[in-house]
């Protein structure tokens, strides 16, 4: 079971979870993973809650056990 998170300041919230042989959850997961990135949120696939990977395009890894989104940080 997977879950899509939006980091928050007073912690993660739950957007959505699926379970990969669950397309229709799957699906539901997907569409809010985009809808979120199309809002300039960044992503990170997280398996081990300590280690962090940085996502890249619109695919939602189904096979993560966590996916977080946050707003870009910037930094010079």
């Amino acid at each position: 079971m997977g879950k899509l998170l939006r980091r928050m300041t007073q912690g993660d919230e739950l957007l959505a979870e699926w379970d990969a042989s669950d397309p229709a959850s799957v699906e539901r997961a997907e569409r809010e993973y985009r809808r979120w990135l199309e809002q300039e949120h960044v992503a990170v696939r997280s398996d081990d809650g300590a280690t962090y990977e940085p996502l890249k395009g619109d695919r939602l890894p189904v096979d993560a056990a966590e996916v977080i989104l946050t707003t870009a940080m910037g930094g010079g």
